[in-house]
C-alpha cells in the first residue's frame, strides 16, 4: 500500500484526505501544527496513521518530520507528498504590510518548496509522486487578494518547473487547481482581510472601502456556493492512485469552463468583468 505525507492535515481538504486515506488502509503521516486537532483520528487509525507536529515555516520541524518518515518508510513502496498547507489573506495592496506578504509566501510557497526539497530524495528512490494544492487563483488574479493570488501563481510555476525536472526519475507531479471548496479557509480569510483593512490608514480605508465591501459580499456569496470538500479529496485520490495521473486537476463549480474562457478573453475583457463584479465605477 502506498505511503502518503500530508501537510496542513488538521482542517479542510487535509483533514478529509487524511481520514479517507486511513479508511482505505493507506499509511499516512499527517503534519499538523497542533496534534490535538486530529487526536480522534489518531486513536481510530493508530495502526496506519502517524501524526507529526509541524509548522511548514519551521525548518527544524521539517527536518524532524523527515527523520521520522525515513525511519518508518517502506523503501519498496511508493512515497507520495501532498503539499496542502496554505493560508489566505487579502486587502488593498497599498495597505498590506510587507510582513503580511511574507507570512503568506512563507506558508504557501516557501513551506512547499522546503518540504519538497527535504523529501524529494525519498520520493525519487521510491518513484513516488508529489501533489501540490494550488488554486484557480493561480490563473486569475483577483483584486484585494494580492498576497494569496501571487502565492498561487508561484505555486503553479514551481509545480511546472518541478514536474519537468523530475520526470526522468519516474516521479509524477500533479497540481490541484481548486475553485471554491467548502472549508474553513473562507471564514478565516475574511477575518484576516478585515483585520488588514482595519490596520490601514484612514486614507486607504476611505479610498478602497466601498470596493472591499463589494469584494467581501462576493466572497461570502461564493462560499455559500462552494462544492463539498470531498470533490477535492476525490481529485487528490485520483492523482495518488491512477496509473496516469493528470498534470492539472481543475475542480469546483464551473472552474473548467472559467479556465477555458480565460484562454480566449483579452486582459481588458477580464478586467471589465472583474470591475463589474465589484460594482465599482469611477466617479
Amino acid at each position: 500500500m502506498k505511503q502518503v505525507i500530508i501537510t496542513g492535515a488538521s482542517t479542510g481538504i487535509g483533514f478529509d484526505l487524511t481520514r479517507t486515506l486511513c479508511e482505505k488502509g493507506f499509511r499516512v503521516w499527517a503534519c499538523v501544527r497542533k496534534p490535538e486537532s486530529i487526536e480522534r483520528l489518531a486513536k481510530d487509525y493508530s495502526e496506519n496513521l502517524r501524526v507529526l507536529k509541524m509548522d511548514v515555516t519551521n525548518s527544524h520541524d521539517i527536518k524532524h518530520a523527515f527523520k521520522s518518515v525515513q525511519t518508518e518508510l517502506n523503501p519498496d513502496t511508493e512515497l507520495i507528498l501532498v503539499n496542502n498547507a496554505g493560508i489566505a489573506s487579502g486587502g488593498p495592496i497599498e495597505g498590506i504590510d510587507l510582513d503580511e506578504w511574507r507570512r503568506v509566501f512563507d506558508v504557501n510557497v516557501f513551506g512547499m518548496v522546503e518540504m519538497t526539497k527535504a523529501f524529494l530524495p525519498l520520493i525519487r528512490s521510491t518513484k513516488g509522486r508529489i501533489i501540490n494544492i494550488g488554486s484557480i487563483s493561480g490563473r486569475v488574479a483577483a483584486p484585494f487578494l494580492g498576497p494569496y493570488t501571487a502565492s498561487k501563481f508561484a505555486v503553479k510555476a514551481f509545480t511546472d518547473s518541478l514536474r519537468r525536472e523530475v520526470a526522468n526519475f519516474g516521479v509524477r507531479v500533479s497540481l490541484i487547481e481548486a475553485g471554491p471548496i467548502r472549508t474553513e479557509i473562507w471564514s478565516k480569510s475574511i477575518d484576516v482581510s478585515d483585520q488588514v483593512l482595519n490596520k490601514c490608514s484612514t486614507e486607504v480605508r476611505t479610498a478602497y472601502g466601498p470596493m472591499m465591501s463589494s469584494m467581501r459580499e462576493s466572497v461570502v456569496a461564493t462560499a455559500k456556493d462552494a462544492v463539498p470538500v470531498q470533490v477535492a479529496t476525490d481529485a487528490i485520490l485520483h492523482a495518488i492512485q491512477s496509473h496516469l495521473p493528470r498534470v492539472n486537476y481543475l475542480i469546483g463549480k464551473n472552474i473548467k469552463l472559467q479556465a477555458n474562457l480565460m484562454k480566449f478573453m483579452s486582459t481588458k475583457m477580464v478586467d471589465r468583468l472583474i470591475k463589474k463584479s465589484l460594482r465599482y465605477h469611477r466617479s
